[in-house]
């Protein structure tokens, strides 16, 4: 079948996603077939999937200047991909390329070249290019934006032959109604009618799922509705004028419906990050219609004021919106020209006025060579006319100038004249802070950091979006703060004039912060949020509370501290620690039911290391060991709790601190005290919300524990994984420390204490799993590493189909927890509602109606977890399962999510990240205890491990035939046979029999055509999935995140959405990012496959280009940085507060300075990594110093094919199942 064919009746019979399937198998097959990959490149047009159509191109253009073109055009930098297929055409013409590039792809630079150009608003270039070529689509498109309506009549209107289309009809109308003619407002009426024809033609033939092919159409909906509402206005001026002789009052009344317009086009605009054509094709056209109006009305001077400025004032507003949208957007050229040309008025309002003079000051501020003139312009304001705000802004605006200068006496002095001029200016404080901050990294004079923390503070105070981005700074200086505690003193003076709500998304920042310096100041934000948001608190407050209760109890030195403690409060009457009423239910999950090992686990929480078993219950993954001390760690009660979950100071100001172990207690001791008494004050305030949340997290915490034969399956499935891990032998004896782990298992397991409470369970498991798997039973126990994975993979065989046959897949509340069936909630509301970054108001948040009645077991890879429905007052339903078991690093995973907030919010305010809606999925995590959590769940998710089992299970084939494979062809090299260099050579065949015998590259798809329900469902799904993807990928890479197993990545199969569990940073002995993986991420040949080569150079290269520009724009790399710098503070202490036993206890010896190092040093690294792959702006001389040129998306691109070698992929762990 002709690709041509396939083209057609996709795109008339709306089989465009089978068109699409059929033509993207045969360019994976044949990418030379130059017609299939047109007619491929042609779809993707019509559905606006630019993306894409850029990818092929990429992948099938001949020359370097095709390539770096479009990934310019694909980030926006129009002018340097304007200059660049102008460079390819004019080679071409000298015959450079020797007649080798094809004719489509010299149509693609001249296409291109046109469509920078309107672009960048050069309508006098395309004008004259359509003439020379005679091209009337581009001449109709252009002249009525120079405007030249003279020659759009007498030159083009009668000759020009183009197809109908809703653009051809609108710009007719628009001509109809520049006419005036007394037939033109119907012309234009009966244009309108058609276009609007046309265009829902065009509509239904679109695919049902895809809005972002509607996006065109709608902006031309917008276009109709406004030429429709131009006729309005064209006659009510023409009634108003038959009127005119009456009173004033009767014109007001007559020019009612123009009123209304011309205020409904203020609000009703295209969006921010629409290209700017879309915004110059609609206000360009307003600016005719004001025009007409200011025509109108030109009389009205002495008669009717307002009448006579209605047209000026809102021709200025019209401007000075488009130059806006132009500085956005970085065209800094077009703002300048839209401002001085087109408004063509002697006298302006002043408030627009004003707007203006901010504009072009601004655009003058990013423009190459143009301080001076834009100081200049600033200089010559005539600023008596303003008031003091905008005098304020101006001044400010003057200091931004000065610092680019290097005049920072002259800096100072312009931003401290804006605050004295108008103290509530947000931008004129943030702007001053910056330069004190700057001032005291020179000076080191600690007045300059006593300024800074004010003027952020006041910004924040009188409140923009932007700055609330500077708390993170203030945070950062506070926790870095001098001796004298300048920035303590800073910050409790203005602390009373900061909302409450802006505190919200630092809880876990200001809690960690009570076992350091500045704590007395954290102390009192938190008391504020108590008292007004106790619901956004409580959660990590008792968490906080429990775990520092646990550190200090469980050592020596602690019950002293808290003996002193209770000392004190009974002199007081404040009760034991105990009377805070928190129930951690440790002794009703005894009794619950469980192996002493999991028992261990809930009390032990704090283990250094966490181990295997207790990672499985916590992230529904096998925990790895490059993550992991040993499984036995979690079974050993008698260890003294040093590490873990206890807290230590960093070494600050007091001499006791210091004092080695006392200091590790003191400072948990003294941070309990302090959370202790916040929890006093949230509970005397808010009684009844207390104690129903009491009740709801101690229910939560005990009744919803995993089974014992469901924990002893999680620790059989870590186990055969540790085995598949262990660089030994298949043939080899089984190593000491997997015999030892064996070892404490089975003590764990079948100890006196679950004889006791699981006698059914021992009675049944004991002696055979004793026999198999215990090295003390010397003559059945396994002689090698290769028959103790097969005695584990029995195991793990048994356990499953037990745990699956004898267990309910879905549990009843009746049965599990009466309290909660009954349980009749006032206060309480869905969890996580406080992390939008946004004013709360309490009474408008959605409160808890009850949990669902039924409760399903969720099995993944040997763990099991309990789903709860959490059923809001509005109807609204989330899904949340309990993890258990936590290990240590379970808080890094609420950092990360809170990290991905943040920078969600920059993706939200750069145009090239918005209009590809990049946003990383961020589900809710709630602690219940400190080892025990609440993870928001996707009834849809799967993982990458359970699609490739599911194709084993469904082919009959073992799911780790390929790793035992892998290993038993590795065996002569582990033994020492073979040289270093021949290793490598072994590993890369032995992957490439696995690629080419055992697992497709077909895996992933296959799997989702059988999931989704068509075409359609495919495309929305794999355009989602790939910005996921990119994004996760962008992510990894950034903060060196490795161990991306299959099991660790859930993906809903409806959405997209991805969700990586144990996703952090592992750091070395020194407090640096670790990692030693050779690939930067996870982006294997199933996934490749299920996007096309194509789809991967269009989709996600891109997408993670636009993530890395978004981040790293030059308003958001500062903010970056000190978001990052409160990250790694909060990783480092607890990274040093869980050391292993045998390593030196580094927050004893780590002073503030080298902890800040540290700290800095690794925010840097990232940011350095960002700023390596983020697509730059490159000044032309530099560009033209380049040849061939460069594409702006090389680092990523580089990344990708480093992420797909075989070479790379074959040196990835066994279990990482780097050939699926």
């Amino acid at each position: 079948m002709p690709s041509e064919l396939i083209k057609y009746i996709g795109k008339t019979y709306n089989a465009w996603h089978i068109a699409l399937a059929l033509l993207e198998s045969h360019v994976m097959l044949s990418l030379n077939d130059s017609k299939c990959s047109e007619s491929l490149a042609e779809l993707y047009r019509l559905l606006n999937e630019e993306d894409m159509r850029c990818g092929l191109w990429k992948k099938r253009s001949i020359t370097a200047e095709t390539r770096a073109g479009l990934s310019l055009v694909q980030h926006g930098y129009w002018q340097r991909a304007q200059s660049l297929f102008y460079q390819a055409m004019v080679k071409a013409t000298q015959g450079t390329y020797n007649n080798t590039v094809p004719k489509a792809e010299m149509c693609l630079w001249e296409e291109q070249w046109l469509y920078c150009a309107s672009q960048l608003s050069q309508w006098d270039v395309l004008v004259d290019f359509g003439k020379l070529v005679e091209n009337y689509e581009i001449l109709l498109d252009s002249l009525w934006k120079q405007p030249d309506w003279a020659y759009l009549k007498d030159q083009v209107i009668p000759k020009a032959q183009v197809e109908e289309t809703p653009k051809l009809r609108i710009i007719q109308a628009y001509f109809a109604l520049h006419e005036k003619n007394t037939n033109g407002v119907v012309d234009a009426e009966n244009m309108v009618g058609k276009g609007v024809d046309l265009a829902l033609e065009q509509w239904w033939q679109l695919p049902e799922m895809s809005v972002h092919a509607r996006i065109p159409l709608l902006q031309q909906f917008q276009q109709l509705v406004e030429v429709q509402e131009s006729a309005r206005i064209i006659v009510d001026i023409a009634n108003g004028s038959k009127l005119s002789g009456s009173s004033v009052g009767g014109v007001n009344g007559v020019y009612a419906d123009l009123k209304d317009i011309l205020e409904t086009w203020r609000l009703r605009t295209p969006n921010e990050w629409d290209n700017s054509s879309v915004w110059y094709d609609l206000l360009q056209w307003r600016n005719e219609m004001y025009n007409a109006v200011i025509d109108a009305f030109k009389d009205f001077g002495t008669t009717n004021s307002q009448l006579h400025h209605l047209g000026y004032r809102d021709k200025a507003w019209n401007v000075n919106k488009l130059a806006h949208i132009a500085r956005k957007q970085c065209l800094y050229d077009v703002c300048v020209s839209v401002l001085e040309k087109m408004y063509g008025h002697s006298t302006m309002e002043v408030q627009e006025a004003f707007v203006k003079i901010r504009e072009q000051a601004k655009a003058y501020l990013e423009m190459k060579g143009e301080l001076t003139s834009g100081l200049s312009l600033i200089n010559s304001t005539n600023l008596e006319y303003f008031p003091v705000k905008h005098k304020a802004e101006i001044f400010r605006i003057k200091g931004d100038f000065l610092m680019k200068l290097n005049d920072c006496e002259g800096a100072n002095l312009a931003y401290s004249n804006a605050i004295s001029l108008f103290k509530n200016l947000p931008k004129g404080w943030i702007s001053w802070g910056n330069y004190c901050d700057m001032a005291y990294s020179e000076t080191n004079e600690e007045i300059w950091l006593i300024n800074s923390v004010s003027c952020f503070l006041q910004g924040i105070k009188f409140g923009i979006s932007n700055a609330r981005s500077h708390l993170a700074r203030v945070l950062y200086l506070l926790s870095f703060d001098t001796p004298n505690e300048p920035v303590g003193r800073a910050f409790d003076k203005y602390l009373d004039q900061i909302p409450h709500w802006v505190w919200l998304s630092w809880i876990p920042q200001l809690l960690l912060s009570l076992q350091r310096a500045e704590a007395p100041h954290c102390k009192l934000v938190l008391l504020k949020i108590a008292n007004v948001y106790p619901q956004a608190l409580y959660y990590w407050l008792r968490t906080y509370l429990l775990e520092r209760r646990d550190v200090a109890n469980k050592s020596e030195f602690g019950r002293l501290a808290m003996a002193q403690q209770r000392m004190q409060q009974n002199v007081s009457g404040a009760g034991a620690p105990g009377s805070i009423g928190l129930a951690d239910g440790n002794t009703r999950v005894a009794g619950q039911g469980g192996v002493s090992l999991a028992d261990n686990q809930v009390h032990q929480g704090g283990q250094p290391g966490g181990g295997v078993g207790s990672h499985d219950g916590a992230n529904s993954q096998v925990q790895e060991p490059e993550r992991s001390t040993s499984v036995e760690g979690t079974m050993q009660t008698d260890q003294p709790l040093q590490q873990g979950s206890s807290n230590i100071n960093d070494g600050g100001q007091n001499a006791l601190r210091r004092n080695g172990a006392l200091g590790l207690v003191a400072s948990a001791a003294s941070a309990f005290d302090a959370a202790k008494d916040i929890m006093e004050a949230l509970r005397s305030k808010h009684t009844n919300l207390a104690s129903e949340l009491e009740i709801l997290l101690t229910e939560i915490g005990s009744r919803f524990v995993t089974l014992p034969e469901e924990r002893l399956l999680a620790v059989v499935n870590a186990l055969l994984h540790r085995c598949y891990k262990y660089p030994t032998a298949t043939t080899a004896e089984v190593p000491q420390s997997l015999k030892k782990e064996l070892s404490g298992v089975c003590k764990a397991c079948f100890s006196a204490d679950a004889v006791n409470k699981h006698v059914e369970f021992v009675r049944e498991y004991k002696l055979d799993f004793e026999r198999d798997l215990d090295p003390e039973s010397t003559t059945t126990f396994p002689a090698t590493l290769s028959e103790l994975t097969e005695r584990l993979k029995h195991w793990k065989n048994v356990l499953q189909s037990n745990v699956e046959d004898r267990f309910p897949a879905i549990l009843k509340l009746e049965d599990e927890s009466r309290v909660l069936r009954d349980f009749h909630v006032v206060d309480v509301e869905v969890p996580g509602q406080y992390f939008t970054d946004q004013e709360v108001a309490p009474d408008h948040t959605i409160k808890l109606d009850r949990i669902g009645a039924d409760i399903p077991i969720v099995r993944r890879h040997g763990s099991s977890f309990r789903r709860l429905t959490l059923i809001g007052s509005d109807g609204s339903q989330r899904y949340f399962i309990v993890q258990t078991s936590l290990t240590p690093n379970a808080r890094s995973d609420e950092r990360i999510l809170q990290l991905f907030r943040v920078m969600n919010r920059m993706f939200d305010k750069h145009k090239e990240s918005r209009r590809r809606h990049i946003c990383i999925h961020t589900p809710i995590i709630i602690p219940v205890w400190s080892q025990v959590r609440m993870v928001e769940d996707d009834l849809m998710y799967s993982t990458f491990l359970e699609v490739y089992e599911n194709h084993c299970a469904r082919n009959d084939r073992e799911a780790d035939l390929p790793i035992t494979y892998f290993k038993e062809r590795l065996n002569q090299a582990i033994s020492g046979q073979i040289s270093q260099e021949a290793v490598m050579d072994l590993r890369l065949q032995a992957y490439n029999d696995i690629t080419k015998n055992v697992v497709t590259d077909s895996i992933f798809s296959q799997y989702m055509k059988k999931t989704l329900l068509s075409g359609n469902h495919m495309w929305a799904f794999k355009k989602q999935f790939a910005i996921q993807l990119a994004l996760s990928s962008f992510m990894s890479y950034m903060l060196q995140i490795g161990g991306r197993s299959p099991n660790k990545i859930l993906f809903a199969k409806n959405t997209g959405k991805i969700f990586q569990t144990d996703f952090h940073p592992a750091y070395d002995a020194n407090g640096m990012i670790e990692f030693n993986e050779p690939v930067p991420f996870r982006l294997t040949r199933n996934l490749q496959a299920f996007f096309s080569h194509f789809g991967v150079e269009g989709l996600i290269v891109s997408a993670m280009c636009a993530a890395s520009q978004a981040v790293v724009s030059p308003k958001q790399s500062q903010h970056l940085w000190h978001h990052l710098a409160m990250f790694f503070r909060d990783e480092l202490l607890s990274w040093s507060w869980r050391r292993p036993l045998g390593m030196p206890l580094a927050p004893v010896s780590l002073n503030p300075v080298d902890f800040k190092k540290k700290v800095t040093t690794n925010v840097d690294h990232v940011i350095a990594r960002i700023k390596g792959i983020a697509p730059q702006y490159i000044s032309e001389e530099e560009e033209n110093a380049v040849d061939p040129p460069q594409s702006v998306q090389r680092g990523v691109t580089e990344l990708v094919e480093a992420a797909l070698t075989p070479r790379n992929l074959c040196m990835m762990d066994p279990t990482w199942h780097p050939w699926f």
